[in-house]
């Protein structure tokens, strides 16, 4: 069926976390890397702080939840086919600047 990568991070600035705008382009950065579609975003800041963003793709989804207060985040990316969850986990990287996280990729 497809792909589902699981990628937990922390360690991060709680500046990086907290803003949802530099987060949603990363993500679409790393959708266009991975070759994906978008259909839709949804996003939604808390008070005082983190984040939930959820993009919906032809190809499936991918969410991430923050929480500055804890210097952390877990991101979702389901694709079918061919798509390369792992392009999108790169370009998180990149941006959250932490060699602390965990990843996962299962087969479904």
């Amino acid at each position: 069926m497809g792909k589902h990568l699981l990628l937990e991070v922390y360690d991060v600035k709680f500046n990086l976390l907290n803003d949802s705008q530099s987060l949603e382009q990363v993500l679409l950065s790393g959708i266009r890397r991975a070759n994906m579609n978008v259909l839709n975003i949804f996003k939604h800041c808390f008070i005082p702080q983190g984040c939930t963003i959820v993009i919906a793709l032809s190809e499936s989804h991918v969410s991430c939840h923050t929480w500055p207060e804890n210097g952390c985040i877990a991101i979702d990316v389901y694709t079918c086919g061919e798509g390369k969850p792992k392009l999108i986990a790169i370009e998180l990287l990149k941006y959250l600047n932490s060699y602390n996280y965990n990843i996962k990729e299962i087969n479904r």
